[in-house]
C-alpha cells in the first residue's frame, strides 16, 4: 500500500507540475527572451542618448564602460559609415556597412537577428542612432550572439525543471510520510488479526494511525474479546460433554463386561460382547467428534514433540492388534522429526492413520517417518483394496466415505487428521501405495533443534 500510494502521489504531482512547467516555461522563455531584446534596445538608446551629449573623442570610453556593463559589443559608426569606436578594440577608420547601421542613420532603431559571417552564428543586435542638433551625426550598435540569450532562457528552462523534479520528489516524500502513518499502524492490526486464529488473547493497539484505523482496531479487539468467550464456552461444553459422556458409557462396559463374566447362557455372552463392541464403537466415535468440536473452539498450546519416537510407541501399542488381525506392520521412522503441535494430536493422527489400515490391510501395512530441514512427513500405507483418484479428496470431508469403505466407519477419522494436520499448518494427501492400497501422506513443518 505504501508503494502503490508513493507512486500515485509522485505520479498525480508529476502530472500536475509537468501539465503547469510546459506553458510555464513557453511563457517564461518568451518573456525572458523579451525582456533581455528590451534590455539591449534600452542599453542601446541610454548609449546613444550618452553619446550625442559627448564630443565624439569621447566615444570609445564609452563604448567600453557601457560593453563592460551590459557584456554586449559595442560599436559607433559616423556618417561616413566608418567606425568610429568599437570595444571589441578592432581597427578603426575602417569602413563598417551593416543593414543596421544603414537602418539607425536614417534614424529608425534596428533591432533583429541576423547571421554573422564573422562570428560564424546569429547575432542579435541593436542599433540606434546619435543626434545631435536635430541632426543624426552617427549610429551605435549593441550585439550579443544568440546563443547568450539561448543560453539563458535555458538556464531558466533547467530551474524550472529542477522546480518538477523538486515537487515531484516533495510528492513522494509527503506521500510516504503519509502512508507510513496509516499503513504502519494498519500493518500491525493485520498481524494482530492474522494471528488471531492462533492466539484469541491478542490485540490490536487503540492508539495508533488515523481515527478510521483506530476505529478499525477497536472493532476488531472487540470481535476478538466475543469470539474468545464463544470459544471458551464451547471448550467447556466439549469438555463437560466429553465428561458425561464417557462416564456413563464406561459403566454401561463395565457391566456388559460383567455379565460376560457371570453368566453361564452362551447366546447371552454372546450378546454381551456384541454389546461391548457397539459402545466401544460408539466411545470412539464420540471422541472423535469431542476432538473435531475442540478443534473448531480454538487452537490450544503448541509443544515440541518428536514424530518418529511417537510413531515408534503408538505402532508398538497397536502391535498386538495387528498380530491378532494377522496384518504386519513394519515401521521406519527417523530421529529427530521435531515437529510443533498440541499436546496429544500427533499421537490421535497416528492412531486414526494406523486404525484406518487396519481397518482395510489384508496383510500389510507399512509407516514411515522422514525428515528434511523444512519439514517432516509421516506416510502410513496399506495394501488393502484403496480408494479410487476421483475420491481420494472426499475421503477427508467430515461424514465421507469412500465407495470401497468397510462397513461400521464413522467416516470421521480422515477429517479428524486433516484438520488437526491444517491447525499446524501442515498437508494431508490420500495417494495410491506401491502395495495397491491407500497411502496417506503427512507433512509437517520441522522445528529445527538448536546445536
Amino acid at each position: 500500500m505504501t508503494r502503490r500510494l508513493v507512486i500515485a502521489m509522485a505520479l498525480l504531482a508529476a502530472f500536475v507540475a509537468v501539465a503547469l512547467a510546459i506553458p510555464l516555461v513557453l511563457v517564461v522563455a518568451n518573456d525572458q527572451r523579451e525582456a533581455l531584446v528590451s534590455r539591449l534596445e534600452v542599453d542601446t538608446l541610454a548609449t546613444a542618448a550618452q553619446m550625442a551629449a559627448q564630443p565624439s573623442i569621447d566615444w570609445q570610453a564609452t563604448a567600453e564602460a557601457t560593453a563592460e556593463s551590459t557584456g554586449a559589443r559595442v560599436v559607433v559608426v559616423d556618417l561616413e559609415r566608418t567606425l568610429a569606436a568599437d570595444s571589441g578594440n578592432t581597427e578603426l577608420d575602417r569602413a563598417f556597412d551593416r543593414l543596421e547601421i544603414d537602418a539607425a542613420l536614417a534614424g529608425s532603431l534596428a533591432s533583429d537577428v541576423r547571421m554573422s559571417q564573422t562570428l560564424g552564428e546569429e547575432l542579435r543586435y541593436v542599433a540606434a542612432p546619435i543626434v545631435q542638433g536635430y541632426n543624426v551625426v552617427g549610429a551605435v550598435r549593441l550585439s550579443l550572439p544568440e546563443s547568450i540569450v539561448d543560453d539563458a532562457v535555458e538556464q531558466t528552462q533547467r530551474w524550472l525543471a529542477v522546480f518538477v523534479v523538486t515537487v515531484i520528489a516533495t510528492a513522494g516524500l509527503v506521500a510516504w510520510v503519509l502512508a507510513r502513518s496509516i499503513v504502519g499502524p494498519l500493518d500491525r492490526v493485520a498481524r494482530v488479526a492474522a494471528d488471531l486464529p492462533n492466539d484469541l488473547d491478542q490485540r490490536a493497539p487503540v492508539d495508533e494511525g488515523p481515527a478510521e484505523v483506530r476505529a478499525v482496531a477497536v472493532a476488531l479487539n472487540g470481535t476478538a474479546e466475543r469470539l474468545s468467550e464463544i470459544l471458551r464456552r464451547t471448550q467447556r461444553v466439549a469438555a463437560d460433554a466429553s465428561h458425561h459422556l464417557r462416564t456413563p458409557l464406561t459403566g454401561v462396559r463395565l457391566r456388559l463386561e460383567a455379565i460376560e463374566d457371570v453368566t453361564d447362557q452362551p447366546e447371552v455372552a454372546d450378546e454381551a460382547r456384541a454389546a461391548t463392541v457397539e459402545v466401544d464403537r460408539l466411545t470412539h466415535r464420540i471422541e472423535q467428534v469431542l476432538e473435531l468440536a475442540k478443534g473448531d473452539a480454538g487452537s490450544l498450546p503448541l509443544e515440541e514433540q518428536d514424530l518418529g519416537a511417537i510413531v515408534r510407541q503408538r505402532a508398538d501399542a497397536a502391535t498386538p492388534v495387528f498380530s491378532e488381525a494377522g496384518i504386519a506392520i513394519d515401521v521406519d521412522a527417523v530421529d529427530e522429526a521435531l515437529v510443533r503441535a498440541p499436546r496429544g494430536s500427533m499421537a490421535r493422527i497416528v492412531d486414526e492413520l494406523l486404525g484406518n489400515a487396519l481397518q482395510y490391510a489384508r496383510e500389510h501395512v507399512i509407516v514411515g517417518v522422514d525428515a528434511s530441514p523444512q519439514a517432516v512427513v509421516l506416510t502410513v500405507a496399506d495394501d488393502g483394496p484403496g480408494v479410487p483418484e476421483g475420491e481420494r479428496e472426499a475421503v477427508f470431508e467430515r461424514f465421507r466415505r469412500g465407495s470401497a469403505a468397510a462397513p461400521g466407519g464413522t467416516g470421521l477419522g480422515l477429517a479428524l487428521v486433516r484438520e488437526t494436520v491444517a491447525s499446524v499448518r501442515g498437508e494431508v494427501q490420500a495417494l495410491a501405495s506401491r502395495e495397491g492400497g491407500l497411502l496417506v501422506r503427512v507433512e509437517l513443518p520441522r522445528v529445527a533443534r538448536d546445536t
